[in-house]
């Protein structure tokens, strides 16, 4: 049987960057560098263009390239040789974002004190079809304050939880290891101004515990973009090509009750004692950064990773604005430069000082 054509596996999506481009398998969560010569090739191979014309095209001094490239496909399972008929058995792959939460993830402050007041707003966030809680908390927080929020969360459609909270020395492994056996839902602590060294040295089951020595006072810590946080998997790729990576259908409750898109945000939409989250949500304004995706952003738009990275809204290069004054700046804290293919410490950036300092005379 002749194989007259290729085909690369529609779960296999090719992200065009300024100077090279990655092959994302969303079905097995890996991506590779691809140079964009290959990008043009598998663009004319998924509009089933035959190997013959292609070779014909580039000619005999780059059969040799080309057998290299497909080779590379076949090796890394990213495609195939296949048949007419066979390359037609296959359905390209929808990438539309469907997602039928009004708000898919929401991030409130809270006070130790006021721990009690979030017995009015969970219902409130299970009303709008919120199944995943980040819960942040900038002073210790103790075992009986951990027993709390587990029953705040029992019974309830929220089945992800993550915990941001500053160590406290009444936190031991074993405290840890019971919470993880008794909080279901408790996805992701997170502790900060942690003593040196710590770790969890057992082998019993816990959620993901991560130990930090930063101490934070405020949601400033957010916004940074690394290659340790991408992501390639189906909804946030998809999310990523349709929606804003970070803001879509979030919602924030900052640490006075300001209703926001994010607590590093400015603008806030009402406070949470005066009107409810659903009433927020209907503000004019709150959707507007939903839709600005990556290819919409200065910079990120000339970036391969664009759609396996997330993007920050609230800590931004100001230097780009649209044509409705949404701010379209590079995220800040991102030291990737599609143009030279290259990463450095953002912090360091000439062309980032003013910005930088902007955001420190408000902190």
């Amino acid at each position: 049987m002749k194989h007259d054509y290729f085909r690369v596996f529609t779960n296999c999506i090719v992200t065009k960057g300024y100077t090279q481009s990655i092959i994302s398998d969303i079905q097995r969560e890996k991506s590779d560098f691809i140079p964009n010569s290959l990008t043009e090739i598998i663009e004319r191979l998924n509009q089933k263009e035959s190997l013959g014309s292609i070779y014909k095209e580039y000619g005999k001094e780059n059969k040799a390239v080309i057998d290299e490239y497909l080779e590379f496909l076949v090796l890394e399972e990213y495609g195939f040789y296949c048949t007419g008929e066979e390359f037609d058995m296959f359905v390209d792959l929808d990438l539309r974002y469907q997602n039928p939460d009004r708000v898919s993830n929401l991030i409130i402050e809270f006070k130790k004190n006021e721990l009690a007041s979030l017995r009015n707003t969970i219902p409130q966030v299970e009303k709008l079809g919120c199944k995943f809680v980040a819960l942040v908390c900038y002073e210790g927080l103790e075992p009986e304050d951990f027993e709390e929020i587990r029953l705040l969360f029992d019974h309830t459609i929220i089945h992800s939880v993550e915990i941001i909270s500053q160590y406290s020395n009444r936190i031991s492994e074993n405290l840890i290891a019971d919470i993880s056996l008794k909080f279901k839902r408790l996805t992701s602590l997170f502790l900060f101004n942690c003593p040196p060294k710590m770790n969890m040295r057992s082998k019993k089951k816990y959620c993901e515990v991560t130990f930090s020595q930063k101490k934070y006072t405020n949601f400033s810590f957010c916004g940074g973009i690394s290659s340790n946080h991408f992501q390639t998997n189906l909804p946030k790729f998809l999310e990523a090509r349709n929606h804003n990576s970070c803001l879509n259908k979030k919602m924030a409750i900052d640490i006075h009750g300001n209703i926001k898109n994010c607590p590093a945000m400015p603008e806030s939409f009402g406070n949470i004692k005066d009107i409810t989250l659903n009433e927020a949500l209907q503000e004019k304004n709150f959707k507007q950064y939903w839709e600005v995706t990556k290819d919409k952003i200065a910079v990120c738009k000339d970036c391969e990773f664009r759609y396996i990275c997330t993007d920050c809204r609230a800590f931004t290069e100001r230097s780009e604005m649209n044509a409705d004054s949404l701010d379209v700046s590079k995220p800040l804290k991102c030291g990737y430069d599609p143009y030279t293919g290259e990463w450095e410490e953002w912090s360091t950036s000439e062309l980032k000082q003013k910005a930088i300092n902007y955001y420190k005379q408000l902190s």
